[in-house]
């Protein structure tokens, strides 16, 4: 039996590095020597992979990430859902948390992924089982692979932001993945989310100096940056008060080459050790850099929990089917896909399927 996949061995643009190949179906008990992440036996599950949720992480990875720090040999994507086919665990008297034909959500973290070359877009993957949790039964397929990545990243933003009840706060890119996740689950895009005011940057050639002219009277408490603009935060002082945090999931590099992804690096660490410090070339509000890399269980059924209640709201761009996969890349790239960028792996799995 074999399965469908895409891989990448070589370093660069999702264009010119996936291949859509064929492999034989992974099984269990898995092989050893067991990955640095999962050294001890521990449960393990055998996914038909039905939805992936795609993230621009996965681009840096295959344009950044140099051979001797992953596998020869990687598939993309740490977001999924599908049903499970097979459970394996190491104690026979021990009753295993799934079983087969459960229907599951999980997210790879980055230390499996890139170890294993394991990966969202195939049509089956083996992992630990302590990367899923317990699919909602009324939440699609699509909506579940499109939760956990960008609603652990939103939630930890928000912490991390000091929100609270009755504060103003700016969400920078609240029509993306992440950003639709902070805004909520109220019922144009941003404002059915529960937004109260709504920022269209395509029409301002400088957005700060907007920002600046129109909220520099009643400036906000927090602002959640999720796609990670550096003028915006720049010019914070101007529209974010005193004290406030600048909460970011990082900052955007003009391009996904090597160049503009280093000294975007450089920047947050300037950024981190001398934000307030204005004398010093900072620029006198706080920010913090927030990624999601090693979320725990615990994390993971939260946020899917929430999305079972209607907390959290999962806003689809596009579905693609698994062989249009690098062209989803394209659109994802673009950096202007209205929510979640989605690759249906299952082709007998509908859109709204349970």
């Amino acid at each position: 039996m074999t399965t469908r996949l895409w891989t990448f061995s070589s370093r660069g643009p999702p264009s010119t590095v996936l291949s859509f190949t064929t492999t034989p179906t992974p099984t269990l008990p898995p092989s050893l020597p067991l990955p640095r992440d999962s050294p001890l036996p521990e449960e393990w599950i055998l996914i038909k992979v039905a939805f992936a949720g795609l993230n621009i992480g996965a681009i840096f990875q295959m344009t950044l990430i140099p051979t001797f720090l992953r596998a020869a040999t990687c598939t993309p994507e740490m977001d999924l859902s599908g049903t499970i086919t097979d459970v394996w665990h190491p104690d026979p008297q021990q009753t295993p948390r799934f079983q087969k034909g459960d229907k599951v959500v999980a997210m790879l973290p980055a230390s499996h992924a890139l170890a294993t070359g394991t990966g969202a877009l195939a049509e089956y993957i083996a992992i630990p089982a302590k990367y899923a949790v317990r699919k909602p039964e009324d939440v699609s397929f699509a909506d579940a692979a499109g939760c956990l990545l960008t609603g652990m990243t939103a939630a930890q933003m928000v912490e991390e932001s000091g929100a609270k009840k009755g504060d103003r706060v700016l969400v920078v890119a609240a029509s993306g993945g992440i950003g639709t996740m902070v805004v909520g689950k109220n019922g144009d895009l941003v404002k059915s989310l529960g937004a109260d005011e709504v920022v269209d940057y395509t029409q301002h050639k400088h957005l700060p100096y907007h920002l600046k002219a129109t909220f520099s009277s009643k400036p906000f408490d927090t602002i959640i940056d999720t796609l990670g603009f550096h003028a915006i935060y720049a010019h914070s002082p101007a529209y974010l008060v005193q004290g406030g945090i600048y909460s970011s999931a990082g900052i955007k590099p003009p391009s996904f080459d090597v160049p503009d992804f280093l000294r975007a690096v450089i920047q947050m660490k300037l950024n981190e050790w001398w934000p307030v410090s204005r004398w010093l070339g900072g620029v006198g509000r706080l920010w913090k850099g927030v990624s999601m890399m090693s979320p725990t269980l615990a994390d993971r059924e939260r946020i899917v929990a929430m999305l079972g209640r209607g907390d959290v709201k999962v806003v689809r761009d596009s579905v693609w089917p698994l062989d249009e996969a690098d062209k989803a890349y394209e659109k994802l790239g673009g950096r202007h896909a209205r929510g979640k960028v989605m690759v249906r792996v299952d082709r007998d799995v509908g859109d709204d399927e349970c």
